[in-house]
């Protein structure tokens, strides 16, 4: 009973270490890993990702404050945006009174054909 005993617990104990040991991440882990094939390097990116990507992305950590200048827009560009969603408000209200005066004068549509048994 006691043989049996040590045999579960060398077993657990052996399955902890191999878990800990993959999902540490450490460097011996992963040398094994690619010798075995279970993990891969990862390859150099494409030229074109290179030549489109910035050397220097400028990275900003979550909880910060951006502190680079915006672009403020004068009166005239606010009055001219302003003027725009007012025409497109205007070309979408024709279009919904158009359809729905269409919804009234149209019959409704037939009702698709039962499918024969």
């Amino acid at each position: 009973m006691a043989d049996r005993r040590i045999e579960i617990s060398l077993r657990a104990a052996g399955l902890v270490l191999l878990v800990g040991t993959v999902l540490g991440g450490c460097e011996a882990t992963r040398g094994v890993a690619e010798m075995t094939d279970l993990a891969t390097k990862p390859g150099d990116p494409k030229p074109f990702v290179t030549e489109t990507r910035p050397q220097d992305p400028k990275y900003i950590p979550i909880g910060t404050t951006v502190s680079r200048p915006a672009k403020r827009k004068t009166v005239d560009e606010f009055k001219k945006l302003e003027a725009e969603l007012e025409a497109k408000r205007i070309s979408n209200d024709a279009a919904g009174a158009q359809a729905q005066s269409l919804g009234k004068v149209l019959p409704p549509p037939a009702p698709p054909p039962q499918p024969k048994e």
